[in-house]
């Protein structure tokens, strides 16, 4: 066996075990590398080496924080529109759906009878 028939063999071995470890998510330029000096044995260690575990951090099992309207349920909440006009009565749950649809903007004045003054929405809104 001559040299490039050695070469051409390290090439195809190479080739497959950087194929193979892309397929399993590993680096394929190192497999490429360990396949192509160490032939058949550096495709086999593909399958033998286990896979390194991914350290999942615990803001990504944590579930994002949800806003929220604070305040009363029980009582009637008022809003003005973009003309400046008074719309309600409506619940605060209704009030919480209008805002997350966006038919009522963060800045929206709001006003329910615990409160002295108009406030902007998004001084009421929280995070649970």
């Amino acid at each position: 066996m001559n040299i490039s028939h050695l070469l051409l063999s390290s090439l195809i071995v190479g080739s497959i075990a950087a194929y193979i470890a892309m397929r399993k998510e590993r680096n394929p330029y190192i497999w490429f590398t360990v396949g192509f000096v160490f032939g058949l044995l550096g495709v086999l260690a593909l399958f033998i080496i286990p896979l390194p575990r991914k350290k999942v951090l615990e803001e990504e099992l944590r579930p994002a924080p949800q806003p929220f309207i604070e305040g009363p349920i029980d009582l009637y909440w008022y809003y003005l529109d973009e003309e400046r006009e008074q719309k309600g009565p409506i619940s605060r749950d209704a009030l919480t759906q209008a805002w997350q649809k966006g038919d009522v903007e963060s800045n929206t004045f709001v006003w329910h009878e615990e409160l002295t003054a108009w406030k902007p929405l998004q001084e009421l809104i929280k995070f649970k």
